[in-house]
């Protein structure tokens, strides 16, 4: 397994700074849509590090669930040009700086405006960029296909995403906390950040290699 190559926190991190900008014009809507945040619904601890039955453990259901996600009609492997005929030029651009552990060229995109920065990354021959991992605070609405999105509950997250929730204490695995809920695993999936019993952050990616 290659080394860990990038962090969730440093993800959560980032999107923080889109969040200072909007936060006092926040509105919750979708709370108040979704109903109330104390309808939490715990699930069940499963023996043996893995999924209720039938389901894929935790790294491989994470994996293919954050290839077939959405956040409002972005996506992983979406590329460059499809990116800005959706959002427009950026408000900042990182320098694109190439990783050894695994080759590619990686840039952020950062929409300070819209809650939103997309990891990009370029690899082959014709070296176009592409989106290899999506994360966004306030004031971004978008919603995933579950309809999840910034100020959905806890329990809402955890009723949308129970199949893929990871709930063994294994290496490939972190599963649920009070601040952080992880559909999948940190190799791949979704983490809904968690405050005051809402979501205030989502990423959608692989956070570890």
């Amino acid at each position: 397994m290659r080394q860990i190559i990038f962090t969730v926190a440093s993800w959560i991190m980032l999107s923080g700074m889109v969040t200072a900008c909007s936060s006092q014009n926040h509105e919750p809507e979708s709370a108040a849509r979704h109903g109330s945040e104390n309808a939490v619904t715990e699930l069940a601890p499963i023996d043996g590090g893995s999924l209720d039955s039938g389901v894929q453990e935790p790294a491989e259901a994470g994996f293919a669930l954050m290839q077939s996600e959405r956040l409002g009609s972005l996506g992983l492997g979406l590329s460059a040009d499809e990116v800005l005929q959706a959002l427009g030029k950026p408000d900042e651009k990182s320098e694109r700086n190439v990783w050894a552990a695994d080759g590619a060229e990686h840039q952020e995109w950062r929409y300070v405006a819209q809650g939103m920065v997309l990891g990009m990354n370029a690899e082959g021959a014709d070296n176009r960029q592409q989106i290899d991992a999506i994360s966004i605070s306030v004031p971004c609405r978008f919603r995933t296909t579950r309809d999840i999105g910034i100020g959905s509950s806890r329990g809402e997250v955890l009723e949308a995403y129970r199949k893929e929730i990871a709930q063994s204490s294994g290496d490939s695995a972190v599963g649920i906390s009070d601040d952080t809920v992880i559909a999948g695993s940190v190799y791949g999936g979704i983490v809904f950040t968690i405050k005051d019993n809402k979501v205030s952050g989502i990423f959608i990616g692989a956070g570890a290699e």
